[in-house]
C-alpha cells in the first residue's frame, strides 16, 4: 500500500510526464513561425485537398513528433527516478519510503563559516616583505574608553597589577577579588559581540573562541572559591572549553598552513601559537582529571593544601591573558599598534610573559596543575 509521500511524489511524476508529452504532440509551427489554428490542423476540408507533398510533410511531421514525444517521456522519467533517489529513506531491509522534501536546509551560522575561509586572506603578504611595517591610525587615547567596556578593560588592568604584587608577596586571593574577576570579565566579554562582527574572519574566530575558554576560566575561577556552590559548573562549561579549543585550532592551522603553502608564512607567529597549545593542552588535561574523579572537589583539595590557591592564580592570570590578546587585536585594527611589534608584544605580553611570572611565584606551592 503507498504511503503518503509517494502519492504526492507519484503524482508530481505523472503531471510532469503528461506534461512534456502533450507539448510533444502539439503541432509543429507553420513555415511562416504561426501553428496553425485548429480548424486547418483538424477540418476536414484541409485533410481531403492535402497533396501528395503535403502528405509526406505531413508524415515526416508525425516521425518527428514521435521522437519528441518519446525524448520527453524519456526525460520525465529520469526527473522522477532522481526525484525519488533523493528523497527515499531506509524502510525495511526490502524496501525504500519515499518522502518529498518540503523543508528547507539549515542555514550556517557565520560563527561556522568563519572556520572555513582559515588563511584565504589574500591581502596577507611573504612574511619577508616589511615585516615590521605599521599602519597608521588612532592613538591610545582616542579610543572610546567612556563606556562599560572601556571601564571594564581599565579595572582588569589594575587589578592585574595588584595581583603580581601578590604573586610577588606570596599571598593568596580573597573571595572578594575572584568574585570581583568574574564581573569584570564577564562584562568585557560580553559588552565585545556587537563590535567584533565587523572584523575579518580570524579576528572573530579568536575572539569567539576566548570567550569559550573564558567561560569556563571564570567558572573553574568559582569551583576553587566556593566548591559547594559552583564545582558543578566545571563540567558543562568544559565543554564549552573543549569546543572552543577545536574550533580555534582548526581554523588556525589550517590557515597557517594555506599561507605556508602558499609562501605567505610569518615564522614569528609559530612560537606563539606552540605556547598556546601548550597551556590549552594542560588545561584540558587538568579539565579531564575533574571530569573522570567524582569526588575530585571533596579530596583533591584537602590532600594538596594548595590546590585551591593555584587554580585561582591560574585563572585570574589566564582571564588578563585573554582580554589582553582580543586588546592588541583592537590595537591592531584601530592603528594604534601594528605590524609586526603587535605581534610580539602579544605573544610575550600575553603567554609567555605573564606565564612564567606565575610559575616561577607557584613553583613551591603544594598543589599540582594539571
Amino acid at each position: 500500500r503507498p504511503s503518503a509521500g509517494q502519492l504526492t511524489v507519484r503524482s508530481h511524476q505523472k503531471g510532469a510526464a503528461m506534461s512534456a508529452a502533450q507539448l510533444a504532440f502539439l503541432p509543429a509551427p507553420a513555415a511562416g513561425g504561426v501553428l496553425p489554428t485548429a480548424g486547418e490542423a483538424l477540418g476536414p476540408g484541409r485533410l481531403h485537398s492535402a497533396s501528395p507533398a503535403s502528405a509526406e510533410a505531413a508524415s515526416q511531421q508525425s516521425s518527428a513528433t514521435s521522437v519528441a514525444a518519446a525524448a520527453a517521456f524519456s526525460v520525465a522519467a529520469a526527473a522522477a527516478v532522481q526525484r525519488r533517489r533523493r528523497g527515499r529513506v531506509p524502510r525495511h531491509a526490502g524496501g525504500y519510503d519515499v518522502l518529498e522534501r518540503s523543508t528547507p536546509g539549515m542555514e550556517v551560522p557565520d560563527e561556522i563559516k568563519d572556520i572555513e575561509t582559515a588563511g584565504k586572506d589574500v591581502a596577507t603578504p611573504h612574511w619577508s616583505t616589511e615585516p615590521m611595517k605599521e599602519k597608521k591610525g588612532l592613538t591610545l587615547a582616542m579610543l572610546d574608553w567612556k563606556d562599560l567596556h572601556g571601564a571594564a578593560c581599565g579595572a582588569s588592568g589594575v587589578l592585574f597589577v595588584a595581583e603580581m604584587v601578590r604573586f610577588y608577596l606570596g599571598q593568596k586571593p580573597t573571595d572578594i577579588e575572584c568574585y570581583f574577576a568574574a564581573v569584570v570579565y564577564g562584562i568585557i566579554y560580553a559588552s565585545r559581540f556587537d563590535g567584533i562582527r565587523g572584523l575579518p574572519a580570524h579576528f572573530r574566530v579568536t575572539f569567539y573562541a576566548t570567550t569559550g575558554w573564558s567561560f569556563y576560566y571564570i567558572a573553574h575561577l568559582l569551583a576553587a572559591t566556593n566548591p559547594e556552590m559552583c564545582a558543578h559548573w566545571v563540567y558543562p562549561t568544559g565543554i564549552v572549553f573543549v569546543a572552543s579549543t577545536i574550533y580555534f585550532y582548526k581554523h588556525w592551522i589550517e590557515r597557517m598552513y594555506r599561507h605556508f603553502v602558499e609562501d605567505r608564512f610569518r615564522p614569528y607567529y609559530l612560537p606563539g601559537l606552540m605556547g598556546l597549545m601548550y597551556f590549552h593542552w594542560l588545561d584540558c588535561v587538568d579539565l579531564f582529571n575533574q571530569w573522570v574523579d567524582p569526588t575530585y572537589w571533596q579530596t583533591v583539595p584537602l590532600t594538596l593544601t594548595d590546590q585551591a590557591w593555584t587554580i585561582q592564580d591560574v585563572r585570574l592570570t589566564g582571564l588578563f591573558m585573554s582580554s589582553m590578546a582580543l586588546f592588541m587585536i583592537t590595537l591592531h585594527n584601530k592603528g594604534v599598534l601594528t605590524g609586526g611589534r603587535n605581534t610580539l608584544l602579544t605573544v610575550l605580553g600575553t603567554i609567555f610573559v605573564p606565564a612564567l611570572f606565575l610559575t616561577g611565584t607557584h613553583a613551591t606551592l603544594n598543589a599540582s596543575f594539571p
